[in-house]
């Protein structure tokens, strides 16, 4: 009994709750123009949600035509700069441009004195890296300013460097072309920021005829640590007795321009820099024929080797070796060279074609010079430097009596940055002859 009495209870609880739920509710159920103002609020809401729907499309498919326009271009551009013929891009990032110069003046005294200021040298890079381990070197040059058919313009354009050089191994190289012999101190670095004295020292401009250039090809690289070699093939020198002078190494460089390559010349260099400072080289080159078989080419002026009686002269061969030291410990520094040229004896008997002006005594030529240096600080330096040369060592006769040149300079050089410098020095000559040029000299130069 008890427990049916709860449950009906609880059942009654239950159905009276509900009631008045009902009834609640019943009296806030909206009447039909509540209804309707609620149902406009909504059509409301939904129109201006439909405005801001389609506003959003519109904006969507805007920037959507815009993205693909600006992709358009960007791919544009990208194929523009990827073009080798494009003026940016992979030309302008390979590609290097620079150059040096030097501007002299000579104040000297021999016989006659002799006043001159000279644009010596300007000097044109064009580089270009093709990739990691392929480049193309140049260099094009403008000597005392400017050429005409006027004898009083000395100048004349020169191309110094053309060569490709493909690095096939990663310390070995190859190159082919237009390079400079590898020899001396000077022939391949010789911006005038990087050396003292106004003009380049004597040895390396008569027994090692700086600037030395030549075609050919050659390999390079290191060996061992601190060691490097270069090892070259190239057109060798060409003796001529109808060039109006003297028989001199210097003037019988072929330099690239139409060279006779029937007796070839070849270069070999050792190096050693493994002591921070320091540099050791030795290096030779050899030409079983300096006439160049006797080549005669009269169409270009060429007119051969000959002889004090008229007759050809042919097989000359010649060796010249070289050996350098450089040194630079803190402010001080020390440069030094030898180098000697020996040539077949045949020599001593060619004649200019005036049968003047013979080879007597140049089958010996050699120079050599020390040069010590001190930088007081970052900008100036002094330096003092003594050469001797001679280039008809090999007789004391004739022509080739008292041949021996004695040349003492001191001055110094002021760098206004590491790559422009003025210089100044003061010379002492000796030459034996009476002609001796003392005197000073001003210069300025630069390279970037």
């Amino acid at each position: 009994m008890n427990l049916r009495r709860g449950i009906s209870l609880i059942v009654a609880a239950v159905a009276l709750s509900g009631f008045f739920s009902i009834s609640h509710a019943a009296e806030n159920v909206p009447n039909v123009e509540e209804l309707w103002e609620i149902v406009q609020q909504q059509q409301a809401e939904l129109a201006f949600l439909r405005q801001e729907l389609e506003a959003t499309r519109s904006q969507v498919a805007t920037t959507q035509t815009a993205l693909e326009t600006n992709t358009e271009i960007i791919e544009s551009v990208a194929e523009f700069v990827e073009s080798p013929q494009s003026s940016g891009g992979l030309w302008a990032g390979s590609t290097t441009i620079g150059g040096y110069g030097e501007m002299l003046y000579n104040n000297e005294t021999s016989s006659s004195s002799t006043r001159e200021l000279d644009v010596q040298r300007f000097v044109l890079f064009f580089n270009h890296e093709f990739n990691d381990d392929l480049r193309f070197v140049s260099e094009l040059e403008i000597e005392h300013s400017f050429i005409n058919d006027d004898a009083r313009s000395p100048g004349a354009v020169e191309l110094e460097q053309a060569y490709l050089e493909w690095d096939f191994t990663r310390n070995h190289s190859a190159l082919a072309g237009m390079y400079l012999a590898p020899i001396g101190i000077l022939n391949e670095t010789h911006e005038p920021n990087t050396f003292f004295g106004v003009e380049r020292n004597r040895i390396e401009s008569r027994i090692i005829p700086s600037t030395f250039r030549v075609n050919g090809v050659k390999l390079a690289g290191r060996v061992a640590s601190g060691w490097s070699y270069d090892l070259g093939v190239h057109e060798g020198l060409f003796f001529e007795s109808g060039n109006g002078g003297e028989i001199q190494i210097r003037d019988s460089r072929q330099s690239g321009a139409r060279s006779e390559m029937d007796d070839l010349a070849y270069t070999g260099r050792l190096r050693y820099t493994g002591i921070p400072g320091l540099e050791l080289g030795i290096a030779a080159q050899y030409q079983s024929d300096m006439t160049q078989s006797g080549s005669i080419r009269s169409n270009i002026g060429r007119d051969g080797v000959i002889d004090i009686s008229g007759n050809p002269v042919t097989g000359i061969d010649g060796l010249l070796t070289e050996a350098h030291l450089v040194y630079r410990h803190d402010a001080f520094g020390f440069r030094a060279l030898y180098a000697q040229w020996n040539i077949d004896s045949a020599i001593e008997t060619v004649a200019n074609s005036d049968l003047s002006n013979n080879g007597l005594g140049r089958d010996e030529q050699y120079g050599f010079y020390l040069e010590p240096s001190f930088r007081i600080n970052n900008d100036l330096g002094i330096f003092a430097r003594y050469e001797e040369t001679d280039e008809r060592a090999g007789s004391d006769t004739g022509a080739a009596h008292n041949s021996t040149t004695r040349r003492i300079l001191v001055g110094l050089n002021y760098w206004l940055t590491d790559s422009a410098v003025l210089k100044f020095d003061y010379q002492f000559e000796d030459d034996d002859t009476e002609r001796d040029l003392d005197g000073f000299n001003v210069g300025i130069g630069w390279q970037f």
